[in-house]
């Protein structure tokens, strides 16, 4: 079943944010089936008031469920709900004007349709972020989702080329505010590398950090880089396990044959090292990029727990 849901976002009276969100519809609800006339419906809706109404219209034509509640406020996550065992759920957060659907601050999911149409209807740019990008909305933009991914600007939706009959907004991007809790993680990630001696060089595009290159040199001298990029989720950077996984398959996939026959085709390098050197250079080096990989995060804790010791962090941002 093909899942839906559509939120707005708009202003009360005391110039706040506000989120609205629809029941989750069952089915059929990609831009090629009822989709498209939520997407229509939206992009001619302009009295935020009425919002009820049009879900409850949309719901007439083509669902019938006739729920007594088919709009609600979603919980925030600096208002949760909390259940009678302590539990607390949230639907949502917000960071000024910036706004998560489908992670929260701590990176985990939050449970969301496969398709998701979100309209601007306040009088502020507001930014969303989605897994391939964090993308400003302007006032009365539409932005759809395929889970947590932006369709707008791939014109792509699970994998298929979308309608090019649905007319809808290119989106631009902005830098994406970090959590501090991120900003602690990564600070603590480009340590635990530089600590096996290796600079960290951030990767960026469209104002978000979705990689890093890292480089050393042989101890014959030989400058090394590795790159690797998170293009499935840019704020997977901030995630310590991914940067581990990252890091093993750069040591798992070197291979000191390969880089013997690449650097003895430079002429200054083969007439400064022979080939029984070069064996030894690289097997040497190899060494530490498995070191690096193996022992990532053991080093990692031992440098939050040496800040924790110094009292430069308090325990709860600690991610121990």
């Amino acid at each position: 079943m093909h899942r839906g849901t559509v939120f707005i976002i708009t202003k009360n009276k005391d110039n706040k944010f506000e989120v609205q969100k629809s029941t989750e519809f069952n089915g059929g609800m990609g831009l090629d089936n009822f989709g498209r006339a939520i997407y229509d419906m939206l992009k001619d809706f302009k009295e935020p008031l009425l919002f009820d109404a049009m879900i409850r219209d949309f719901d007439d034509r083509y669902f019938k469920y006739f729920d007594e509640v088919m709009t609600y406020y979603p919980d925030e996550q600096k208002t949760p709900y909390i259940d009678d065992d302590g539990n607390e759920y949230f639907e949502y957060v917000q960071n000024e004007n910036q706004f998560k659907f489908f992670k929260d601050d701590n990176g985990e999911y939050i449970d969301t349709s496969d398709s998701n149409y979100i309209k601007n209807m306040s009088n502020e740019d507001i930014t969303v972020v989605c897994s391939n990008g964090n993308y400003v909305l302007k006032p009365n933009q539409i932005l759809i989702t395929d889970y947590s991914e932006c369709v707008n600007n791939t014109r792509i939706t699970f994998s298929e080329e979308r309608d090019k009959k649905i007319e809808i907004d290119e989106l631009r991007t902005k830098d994406y505010i970090p959590t501090r809790k991120q900003e602690i993680i990564l600070d603590n990630i480009i340590k635990t590398i530089e600590s096996f001696n290796y600079n960290v060089n951030l990767i960026y595009e469209n104002g978000m950090i979705s990689g890093m290159e890292i480089e050393t040199w042989t101890n014959g001298g030989v400058d090394m880089i590795h790159t690797f990029y998170f293009c499935d989720d840019f704020q997977d950077v901030y995630d310590k396990d991914n940067v581990k996984k990252q890091l093993q398959e750069i040591a798992d996939n070197f291979s000191i044959d390969d880089e013997i026959d690449v650097y003895r085709q430079d002429k200054n390098y083969k007439s400064n090292f022979t080939i029984s050197q070069s064996l030894e250079d690289f097997t040497e080096y190899e060494k530490r990029l498995e070191d690096l990989a193996e022992n990532f995060t053991t080093k990692y804790h031992e440098i939050i727990l040496k800040k924790f010791m110094n009292n430069e962090l308090e325990k709860e941002e600690m991610q121990i």
